[in-house]
C-alpha cells in the first residue's frame, strides 16, 4: 500500500515566509533534543527514541561505515525549539502558522477527516554533518503521549496494532526555511526504494508521519564530518549566521545556509466530532500487559518476563519494522 503525501509550494506569500524565518532566528538559543536518558521506569537508560537509534547504529554496520557511538550521537542529537504545544503558545507569536488555513485543509484531505485540531509546532535545526536516522514519528493515544510515556513505547504501541480505539491519528508538515539535506521517505514500504524530497524554501510537505517512514539526509553531503555536538551545548544567533556555544564558550560558527532550518507542524485528526468522543484512554500499565502477552502469542518471549531494560529492547526488535 502506497502512502501518500502532499507537497504545498510555495506555501506563503514571500513577505510572510520572510518573516517566519526572522521569527526562527529572533527565538535563538535552541537546545539539544536529546538531553538526557529516561531515568526511571521501563527503558531506564534508554534514549526517548531509541528505537531510531538502534536502527541508525545497525544501518551503519550494514553498510561498513561504522562509526563510535560518541560519533553517531553528535550526527543524530539535532537541536530544537517548541512554539506551540497542547494549545498553549511557547511565547512565540506564531498563531498565524499554526492555524494556517493550507496546512488544516491538506492534513484534512490526506486522510479524510472532518475535524482538524492543531497541537504542535516546533523548530528543527541540523548542523553540517547531522541527519535524522529514518523512523516513524511519535504517536498518541488518549492517557499516553510523549509527556508522559517514552516516545520509543509509543511507537511500539502504534505499530503493535493493538490500540487502534485508543489511539489519536496525526497528520504531520514539514515547513522548510534554510539548507540543504532531503526529507527521504519510503511511501511505497521500507522494502522499496525511498524518494527525496529537496527542501526548498518556502514549501512543506504533508504526511502521516507516524506511518510513513522518513528521515532526513546529512546536511552538506554524505562526506560531511559530525559536528563537535555534545549535551549541554546551545546553538545561539549571531550577526549572519550561528553559534554552537558551551555557556559562554563558543565551540564553532555557522553561516546563514549552513544549517538546515525547518518546522514542523502537528494535528489531531478524527472524521468528525462522534469519532473524537469515541476514543477511550490506555494506561501505561495495560499497554505494557497487552504487548507482553502479544509477545508470548508470537513465541517471541517464553518463560519469566525479562527486566524492563530488556523487555524495552525486545518490544522494539519485535514491533517496528525500519529499513535494513
Amino acid at each position: 500500500m502506497t502512502l501518500e503525501f502532499r507537497i504545498l509550494a510555495p506555501l506563503l506569500p514571500p513577505s510572510d515566509a520572510a518573516a517566519l524565518r526572522d521569527l526562527v532566528f529572533a527565538s535563538a538559543p535552541y537546545g539539544l533534543y536529546v538531553k538526557n536518558p529516561i531515568e526511571s521506569g521501563i527503558g531506564a537508560g534508554l534514549t526517548r527514541r531509541h528505537d531510531a537509534a538502534m536502527a541508525f547504529v545497525k544501518r551503519q554496520f550494514a553498510s561498513g561505515q561504522v562509526e563510535d557511538l560518541e560519533t553517531l550521537g553528535a550526527r543524530t542529537n539535532l537541536f530544537r525549539g517548541t512554539w506551540f504545544e497542547r494549545g498553549a503558545t511557547q511565547g512565540v507569536p506564531c498563531a498565524s502558522v499554526v492555524h494556517l488555513d493550507a496546512l488544516r485543509t491538506a492534513a484534512a484531505d490526506l486522510l479524510g477527516a472532518g475535524l482538524v485540531e492543531p497541537y504542535m509546532l516546533y523548530v528543527n535545526l541540523l548542523l553540517p554533518g547531522q541527519e535524522l536516522a529514518v523512523h516513524h514519528d511519535t504517536p498518541e493515544f488518549l492517557g499516553l503521549d510523549k509527556t508522559n510515556t517514552p516516545e520509543w513505547f509509543l511507537v511500539v504501541c502504534g505499530h503493535s496494532g493493538l490500540f487502534e480505539q485508543h489511539r489519536i491519528r496525526v497528520v504531520s508538515a514539514v515547513l522548510f526555511v534554510d539548507g540543504d539535506g532531503d526529507l527521504v521517505v519510503y511511501p511505497d514500504g521500507i522494502d522499496a526504494p525511498m524518494q527525496g524530497v529537496p527542501p526548498a524554501a518556502n514549501t512543506a510537505i504533508v504526511l502521516d508521519a507516524d506511518e510513513l517512514v522518513h528521515g532526513v539526509a546529512r546536511v552538506g553531503g554524505p562526506g560531511t564530518p559530525a559536528p563537535p555536538v555534545e549535551i549541554g551545548m546551545e546553538l545561539h544567533r549571531i550577526d549572519g549566521g550561528w553559534s554552537l556555544r558551551r555557556g559562554e564558550t563558543v565551540i564553532r560558527d555557522y553561516a546563514d545556509g549552513e544549517i538546515r532550518l525547518s518546522l514542523q507542524w502537528k494535528a489531531w485528526v478524527f472524521a468528525d466530532a462522534a469519532d473524537k468522543a469515541a476514543k477511550t484512554p490506555l494506561s501505561l500499565q495495560a499497554a505494557t500487559d497487552a504487548l507482553v502477552a502479544e509477545l508470548r502469542r508470537r513465541g517471541a518471549l517464553t518463560g519469566d518476563r525479562p527486566d524492563d531494560t530488556a523487555l524495552a529492547i525486545l518490544l522494539m526488535e519485535t514491533f517496528i519494522a525500519l529499513p535494513g
